[in-house]
């Protein structure tokens, strides 16, 4: 082949390379968009789903529909963004072997100029063909390609998404106030704080107290706080970890966990995915987790709902417990029911106080210590006073209650019971009383 031909040959590759990295350049462009509105339409989402879980606490039947159908409406959008985003995918497969295609081609240039007997000759000339040169562009070329390449499927510009997070709440914000103004109008508040640049509180990423600081509320990814913080308003965050003091103005919702071991204050409602404490909370709202450990101080002011509470320090809740699995050894104090499966109890040498207690299992024990210094302690001393206990399997020690309905029951030693229904048997130490034992 002659040089001026092979000339025209590169060309045609090079125009054809170029043409394809304005292509993958596009799509990059194009797949970051879509990932960003992804993005957005998911921190909307899991608004909405905090919405929807406090709707149904407060069993608002007609603010759950119209929370249901604009979750239903995200649900359908997202669905939309990720069939753009696989046919994006797509596109980029048939690029990537449209540059192999080119490889290819130009291998076959290489070995057909080296089998070439007048390439020698033509090489002499000024008009000679410079392989390797030609080669190096190429090469220059294809690695631009295949890195815009990894770039569109590995990359996403989170710089951007910072930018646009902040409206797509304010916008999640407004679209709610529809269903419910107020908690609306603190939130869009918060993000409306938030706004004026992405290194300011309320932009998506992590964020580090080690000193005195009042942030304003919004939406986070993972705060570290070891020294002094004071959140303004409602805080939205993915993580949570407090080795100082913490106090939240406001409602806390973070979706993953919540681990304090300082002091931790919530004014409103704190919505966890886990939490453990080893310090001293506070929660003034309602507390809705997953997993729940407390081995310090914790006090609710509303409802406690937790998959499983396991309470080894000091556990005060004015409202009412929801479990799984409930089980205490420290101080306790419930204003209202407790109600879980398996509810296991330990009594120590502080009075502990329950509405009344419903479950599969439950079972109330006095520790140790506290049988050792009930009788240097006042009588109401290693004691839990309870109107009314039902359940499956009972078997208490130490109680003092109204009521003792079940179909297994034992009433051992320490316990005064007004009145036993049973359905199967009952069983009562000597020295327990039990002023009436009916077999219903």
């Amino acid at each position: 082949m002659k040089p001026e031909e092979m000339n025209e040959r590169f060309e045609d590759l090079t125009s054809q390379v170029d043409e394809m990295n304005e292509r993958l350049e596009s799509a990059r462009d194009q797949r970051n968009e879509l990932l960003r509105q992804r993005f957005d339409l998911k921190e909307q989402r899991r608004y909405f789903r905090a919405q929807l879980r406090e709707a149904k606490a407060e069993e608002n039947e007609e603010r759950i529909a119209q929370v249901e159908t604009r979750l239903e409406d995200l649900g359908n959008q997202l669905s939309d963004l990720d069939s753009q985003i696989d046919g994006l995918e797509a596109d980029i497969d048939g690029i990537s072997d449209e540059m192999d295609d080119i490889m290819d081609q130009v291998d076959g240039l290489g070995e057909e100029l080296e089998t070439d007997e007048e390439a020698p000759e033509a090489r002499e000339g000024e008009a000679a063909f410079d392989l390797n040169r030609a080669m190096e562009k190429f090469n220059g070329l294809l690695t631009r390609g295949f890195q815009k390449m990894a770039d569109t499927i590995e990359n996403i510009d989170f710089d951007k998404v910072t930018e646009k997070t902040q409206s797509a709440m304010t916008r999640a914000a407004k679209t709610v106030s529809d269903v419910a103004s107020d908690t609306a109008r603190t939130v869009e508040s918060a993000w409306n704080g938030a706004r004026e640049s992405r290194e300011a509180p309320g932009g998506i990423g992590d964020y580090r107290i080690s000193g005195s600081s009042t942030i304003d509320g919004g939406c986070y990814n993972r705060i570290v706080a070891s020294g002094s913080c004071k959140v303004s308003s409602d805080l939205v965050c993915r993580e949570l970890k407090i080795s100082g003091s913490f106090r939240a103005c406001g409602g806390v919702d973070c979706n993953g966990p919540v681990r304090s071991t300082g002091s931790l204050h919530c004014t409103g409602d704190l919505l966890a995915g886990s939490l453990v404490s080893s310090g001293s909370a506070k929660v003034q709202g309602n507390l809705e987790s997953g997993p729940l450990t407390s081995t310090g101080g914790l006090a609710v002011g509303g409802n406690l709902k937790a998959t499983t509470v396991r309470s080894s320090g000091g556990l005060h809740v004015d409202g009412d417990v929801e479990a799984d699995s409930f089980h205490t050894t420290g101080g306790l104090e419930v204003g209202g029911m407790v109600n879980a499966d398996v509810v296991d109890i330990q009594v120590s040498v502080s009075q502990a106080k329950i509405g009344s207690i419903g479950g599969s299992d439950v079972k109330v024990t006095q520790s140790a210590s506290a049988g050792l210094l009930s009788g240097l302690l006042k009588p109401t001393s290693g004691y839990l006073t309870c109107d009314s206990i039902e359940g499956d399997q009972v078997d208490l020690t130490a109680v003092k209650a109204g009521v003792v309905r079940g179909g297994t029951v034992v009433i051992r030693s320490g316990c005064d019971i007004d009145q036993v229904e049973y359905t199967e048997t009952c069983t009562v130490d000597g020295d327990a009383r039990v002023g009436n034992c009916v077999k219903i």
